[in-house]
C-alpha cells in the first residue's frame, strides 16, 4: 500500500486546489488516509521508517511522522465533503479560517523524508540559545543547562554549570526539557 500518494490536478472548476492540514483522531491517520482515497480526496500522510523492538524480535514499521495530522489537497468548496470524512475532527486554522499549507513546504517535506534521515523526530519546542533545559536521558539525567549554542538538528552545546564546564552533546530535542529560570531552585542548582 503506497501512503504518499498525490495527483497533478490542480484546477478543478474556477478554483485553485490547496493543500490544507487537517486534525484526526489519535492512532487514526492511516484509515481516515484511505477513506479520503476512496472519496476522490488528494490526500497525503508523511510516514518515517522505525524499529519497533518485541521481547522475540525487531521491526522496521511506517508510522506517521506528524502524529494526529494528515494534509488534504481540495478547493474549499470541498470543505464540508472533507471534514465529513470519520476520523476527521477539524482543519487546523488560522485567523478562524483553515490553514493553506504552501505548496513548496508539501514538496520539502516529501524531499526531506524521501532522504530517509536516521533518527527523525518531530516536535514542536523550540530551542534556542540561552534557555534553559534539564537533561532527560543518559549520563548527564537530571543535570540543568543553558543551551550555548545550537549546530545542526541534533547537536546542542550545553553549559552545565555544575561540573564547571560545557559538554557537548549529541542530543535531540526530544532528550532534554525546557524548564523556566523559577523552576532552577526546585531542581537543586
Amino acid at each position: 500500500m503506497k501512503i504518499e500518494r498525490t495527483k497533478q490536478n490542480t484546477r478543478i472548476g474556477s478554483n485553485v486546489m490547496k493543500w490544507y492540514a487537517v486534525y484526526v483522531k489519535a492512532k487514526h491517520e492511516r484509515k481516515v488516509f484511505e477513506m479520503l482515497q476512496r472519496r476522490d480526496i488528494e490526500a497525503y500522510l508523511p510516514l518515517r521508517k522505525v524499529v519497533r523492538q518485541w521481547s522475540d524480535r525487531k521491526k522496521t514499521v511506517e508510522e506517521p511522522l506528524i502524529r494526529g495530522y494528515l494534509f488534504v489537497r481540495i478547493d474549499i468548496r470541498r470543505y464540508y465533503e472533507t471534514i465529513s470524512v470519520p476520523g476527521i475532527i477539524n482543519f487546523v486554522r488560522f485567523d478562524n479560517r483553515p490553514a493553506i499549507i504552501p505548496e513548496h513546504q508539501i514538496n520539502d517535506l516529501k524531499l526531506f523524508l524521501k532522504n530517509d534521515i536516521p533518527g527523525l523526530e518531530v516536535t514542536n519546542e523550540r530551542i534556542k540559545k540561552g534557555q534553559l533545559v534539564k537533561i532527560r536521558t543518559g549520563a548527564f539525567a537530571n543535570f540543568i543547562g543553558e543551551i550555548s549554542e545550537l549546530r545542526g538538528r541534533k547537536r546542542l552545546l550545553i553549559r552545565i554549570d555544575q561540573l564547571g564546564c560545557i559538554i557537548h552533546a549529541d542530543l535531540g530535542s526530544n532528550q532534554v526539557e525546557l524548564i523556566e529560570a523559577v523552576e532552577i531552585e526546585r531542581f537543586g542548582k
